[in-house]
């Protein structure tokens, strides 16, 4: 006895969809649409989030670079600069991994906005009344917990998987620059008490 192959299971769907009512199709149709609008709506969203996140991090970088360039400058302190030289270092060597992993991000900064980075970072060295010393071990070290908290969510989130990737180069030298400055911090913590003492 001769063994026939089933029919293959597209054909019975797409001879079955063809069977459908004009109505029934129409409510196929709105429902492909449906799906497809809210995939490009997610797709739109996704694209936004990534463009702020992409500026959040460009901001953050070119913080950390003028706050190196601050530190090297006006502390006279060689524990202190090494921060600052390691802070630029850091950002000079993540540098080329960062501009793969933005490629085709949309980035909306101006030279106002880098202006206004700039300006906020020399009014703090201005305004602030503590030592130059401890102000730019506190500027470098807001700098790596933003950027730590942000790279964080990043991974968390999962957003973008360039960045997602970038950001796990990313963090454990943050994490090492943090524990080299709360060292630091706290060993001026210490000889602060000993002078007063």
């Amino acid at each position: 006895m001769r063994q026939t192959k089933p029919k293959a299971k597209t054909k019975y769907l797409l001879h079955c969809s063809l069977m459908k009512t004009p109505e029934m199709k129409t409510h196929t149709i709105l429902l492909f649409l449906i799906v497809g609008f809210s995939a490009c709506t997610m797709d739109d969203a996704s694209k936004q989030r990534e463009a702020v996140i992409v500026r959040e991090l460009v901001l953050l970088r070119t913080e950390g670079l003028a706050l190196a360039e601050f530190v090297g400058s006006k502390s006279a302190d060689a524990d202190v600069i090494k921060v600052g030289e390691q802070l630029r270092a850091y950002y000079q060597q993540t540098h080329p991994d960062f501009l793969r992993a933005c490629t085709g991000s949309q980035i909306d900064l101006n030279d106002a906005d880098f202006d206004s980075l700039w300006t906020k970072i020399n009014d703090r060295f201005v305004s602030e009344d503590q030592s130059m010393e401890s102000l730019c071990l506190q500027l470098c070290d807001e700098n790596i917990r933003t950027s730590i908290k942000l790279y964080e969510d990043i991974i968390r989130e999962r957003e973008s998987e360039k960045i997602s990737y970038f950001s796990f180069i990313a963090l454990p030298d943050l994490y090492n620059q943090q524990q080299q400055l709360d060292k630091i911090r706290s060993h001026s913590r210490v000889q602060q008490m000993q002078i007063k003492w």
